[in-house]
């Protein structure tokens, strides 16, 4: 990838079965479905529901916006990250 996407970026919301991941600085919003047989996968398919502005390469922000998901899944889960290990 090209572009560096810090999660400061992103916006990530649950809503019933889909997951939403804003990213801020383009308004671009990407919704994937909750895997009911795993809850920290995120699947591959998703949407992007709102192209935004002045992103040129919505695949790419697609792509980080669903590693930033991953992330915020295990931090949720696991509660590791940059706050502390338990």
């Amino acid at each position: 990838m090209s572009g560096d996407y810090p999660s400061t970026d992103f916006a990530i919301s649950e809503e019933g079965e889909v997951r939403r991941v804003v990213h801020l600085p383009t308004g671009m919003e990407i919704a994937t479905i909750r895997l009911p047989r795993d809850p920290v996968a995120v699947p591959s398919a998703y949407t992007i529901e709102a192209e935004g502005s002045g992103s040129h390469q919505p695949a790419e922000v697609a792509q980080a916006a669903l590693r930033h998901l991953r992330v915020w899944l295990m931090r949720r889960r696991y509660g590791y990250g940059r706050r502390g290990n338990p």
